[in-house]
């Protein structure tokens, strides 16, 4: 099973109410059942007590936490390298001691509730909600931010219900204790490197990939080409795709990524600016699109790295001009990473012989 297939199954699981077994990013991988908190229910939630550690957390993101009033539950927070822990809650109403099943699914559900306000909370209690990072496992990858981006992948709300996952042993679960329990219950495993490269690739379930924020009419020495601007929802930079005329057949595809020291200073050390060249001068003859990612505090000499989080908003920008069937010039984008759902890329085209016949026709 492929990764994305593997977060797809994730989170199908997530929207029937059943749990994910997440590993974690190293070898000797510790592993979490998450829930999604919206949807959190007694059988389950007593489910995860008997399997874990029996502390459950509900990571979910600071702006909601700010919105419930829940403050860190240290001022000195010693560990940078966690969420931040809040005061501990339980349901205001609807509750009886708040440390059962039922009471902890009720007030994982009040936490999700968008409705719910600080009043619908009663502090201190027997469910530890966590802040999590923005833009969660891209810039940490832990198993609290992949709860709540898992959540949102889902379209659920993006508060999530974890606990660590122990073995029969006296330690926590690797992977032969995790894959033996999510057999026995048919439950989905997934690794928060497999939730990356899916972010990387698509966004975040709630955002496009990359948001197109402006349009123009671009004249170049190559003939007049039409410039869309989109923001790119993972890193923040803003790219530009250059669409020639009209096409006929497969469009031709090309991927140029920002190269201060070819683009702007003309180096001799790398072909980028030729490159750049020979790509618009095919698209502005030949039909198709030139996607140009910028890179968001790239140095002058920075190298020519080519990364999951390129493939993904070269893919969707691509995707959003509305092409369904490509044609990719040789450059840092290989066809298989470019592809998606409702998007195929076929062999990669070759330049020179382009390039001859768009300056021919």
């Amino acid at each position: 099973m492929f990764a994305d297939d593997r977060v797809a199954h994730a989170v199908a699981a997530l929207r029937a109410a059943r749990p994910v077994l997440v590993g974690g990013t190293d070898r000797e991988s510790k592993y979490e059942v998450v829930l999604p908190a919206a949807l959190a229910e007694p059988r389950w939630t007593a489910w995860m007590v008997r399997h874990t550690s029996g502390i459950l957390c509900a990571p979910l993101p600071a702006e909601r936490a700010g919105a419930l009033g829940l403050p860190p539950m240290v001022q000195d927070n010693q560990d940078p390298r966690s969420p931040v822990f809040t005061v501990s809650v339980d349901a205001a109403d609807g509750i009886t001691t708040g440390i059962s099943a039922t009471d902890r699914a009720r007030t994982a559900r009040v936490l999700a509730d968008p409705a719910s306000g600080p009043a619908d909370l009663v502090r201190p209690g027997h469910l530890l909600p966590l802040r999590v990072c923005a833009n969660g496992v891209v810039v940490r990858p832990g198993h609290a931010e992949a709860g709540v981006d898992l959540c949102r992948l889902a379209g659920l709300p993006p508060v999530a219900l974890t606990a660590r996952l122990v073995g029969d042993g006296v330690g926590m679960a690797g992977d032969e204790d995790a894959a033996l329990l999510a057999a026995r219950h048919d439950l989905p495993v997934l690794h928060i490197p497999e939730l990356v490269e899916h972010r990387l690739r698509f966004g975040d379930g709630e955002r496009g990939r990359v948001t197109r924020v402006t349009n123009a009419r671009l004249p170049t020495e190559h003939g007049p080409l039409d410039a869309v601007g989109y923001r790119d929802e993972v890193t923040g930079a803003e790219h530009v795709a250059l669409v020639g005329r009209p096409w006929t057949g497969v469009p031709l595809v090309a991927v140029h990524a920002e190269c201060i020291t070819g683009d702007t200073f003309k180096t001799t050390i790398c072909d980028c600016a030729r490159r750049f060249a020979e790509s618009a001068a095919i698209i502005a003859h030949a039909g198709g699109v030139l996607v140009y990612l910028r890179r968001p505090g790239a140095r002058v000499l920075d190298g020519h790295i080519w990364t999951t989080a390129d493939d993904g908003a070269a893919g969707a920008i691509v995707a959003d001009l509305g092409f369904r069937s490509v044609r990719l010039l040789t450059g840092p984008a290989a066809a298989p990473q470019l592809a998606r759902p409702g998007l195929t890329v076929l062999a990669v085209q070759n330049r020179a012989a382009s390039l001859a016949w768009s300056n021919f026709g």
